[in-house]
């Protein structure tokens, strides 16, 4: 889909969709993809929800960094594979952004490694001693979303009753003529 099309898939202007993608260092396409459209819209909705830039950007940079440890870009030989990946699934075993699925609770101690589909120069470490950064990138990433999970406990109550409040206005609202 074409940029116009992704800002009325968001709900939002186009040139507000460029803003967020200036602000979050996000890929510029000729074409975007569903998965795209998700990853706007959980950015928007972490905004909406007073989620810092700052712990938008550091949950953007440390999920991007575990998929590439856990080697899942290379499922998709693409500049956008991480935008393209993403879903609008959630859950506890799904990273925030992506609802990629690990496998096993985002807050474990465990991860999985050694799956690669692309042709890579051989590492320098065995895939042990890569599941050790793996882990310390699940960790670093598991600190982030307990952050931003803190502030949506925050944030939900008081979102519901202004949408609350919102649907009130409206409903009660009489045209003018």
């Amino acid at each position: 889909m074409k940029l116009g099309d992704m800002a009325s898939a968001v709900g939002r202007s186009v040139p507000a969709v460029m803003l967020l993608q200036r602000k979050y260092g996000l890929t510029v396409c000729e074409a975007y993809t569903d998965g795209y459209v998700a990853l706007m819209k959980k950015i928007m909705y972490l905004s909406i929800l007073s989620v810092s830039v700052g712990d938008i950007k550091a949950l953007l940079k440390s999920e991007r960094r575990l998929l590439e440890l856990l080697k899942v870009d290379s499922v998709q030989d693409s500049p956008v594979w991480f935008e393209s990946l993403c879903t609008m699934r959630s859950g506890p075993t799904r990273l925030l952004l992506t609802g990629y699925n690990i496998g096993h609770a985002v807050f474990g101690d465990a991860v999985q490694t050694g799956l690669d589909f692309k042709e890579r120069a051989k590492e320098l470490f065995e895939d042990q001693e890569m599941g050790a950064d793996a882990l310390l990138g699940l960790s670093k990433y598991a600190e982030i979303v307990a952050r931003i999970q803190r502030r949506l406990t925050d944030e939900c109550a008081l979102v519901q009753d202004a949408a609350k409040w919102g649907r009130g206005i409206i409903k009660g609202a009489t045209p003018r003529d």
